[in-house]
């Protein structure tokens, strides 16, 4: 018979571990709910998942809601269609602020001179989502651009 040693960390209690399991949730939801809202063009729902000072760093700075509002109608004056694919999450809980990375290509459609392109990024962003009056939302988003392609499509 094989016996394992005692465990060197007490394992967490089972309200603890539930509290973990509906945050983790919440924040995939948070996350997933961006993706969705921007590229449906939903941006009169943003305020459901950013608090008021929200800010959008990495090459530029983008301060506040109503800034990051802004942003959005150029970027749907400019891209016939965007598609965000998101790929891994993964941050921590201290308190009531989660630090994490979003891993995601976002797809943006456009037409130039009459031929059809589609811009690829791969981004990484990094993620502070903030617990206030029991609601979470983003505080802050850096986008982090690994790389970039163009090519026609049809």
């Amino acid at each position: 018979m094989i016996r394992r040693p005692p465990r060197s960390t007490p394992k967490p209690s089972s309200a603890a571990s539930d509290v973990y399991k509906r945050q983790a949730k919440t924040v995939k939801h948070i996350i997933y709910q961006y993706a969705e809202l921007i590229d449906t063009r939903s941006f009169d729902q943003l305020q459901t998942i950013m608090w008021e000072d929200f800010k959008m760093t990495g090459g530029y700075e983008i301060n506040g809601l109503s800034g990051f509002l802004g942003a959005m109608q150029q970027l749907a004056s400019t891209y016939d269609t965007t598609m965000h694919f998101i790929g891994n999450i993964d941050g921590n809980w201290s308190n009531d602020v989660y630090k994490g990375k979003t891993y995601c290509v976002a797809s943006h459609i456009y037409s130039e001179n009459g031929i059809k392109k589609k811009l690829d990024m791969g981004i990484v962003y990094e993620d502070t989502i903030l617990k206030k009056d029991g609601f979470m939302k983003f505080s802050e988003r850096r986008f982090n651009l690994i790389w970039s392609n163009v090519e026609e499509i049809f």
